[in-house]
């Protein structure tokens, strides 16, 4: 199985890699190719990348919004 992370600079790894065979928020398996996550918040474990952005709107919502507005007046890199 290979999971591939959100954040592109990190390579895709192995559930063996990761130590994990499922997601810590829906608690399923992790499918063949699966892009995955971990919370930037907390220590929840490795989780769906859509259920990342699920259980980070639910869960810290006001963390968010303080690292957006921490971002807000910085310049985006050309590439962006």
């Amino acid at each position: 199985m290979t999971l591939l992370w959100r954040d592109s600079w990190l390579k895709p790894l192995s559930d063996f890699d990761v130590g994990a065979e499922k997601c810590s928020y829906c608690k399923k398996a992790f499918g063949k190719i699966d892009f995955v996550t971990a919370c930037d918040f907390c220590e929840i474990g490795i989780m769906h990348d859509s259920c990342a952005n699920k259980h980070i709107i639910a869960s810290h919502k006001k963390e968010l919004q303080r690292k957006i507005d921490a971002h807000k007046d910085k310049p985006l890199h050309d590439y962006q």
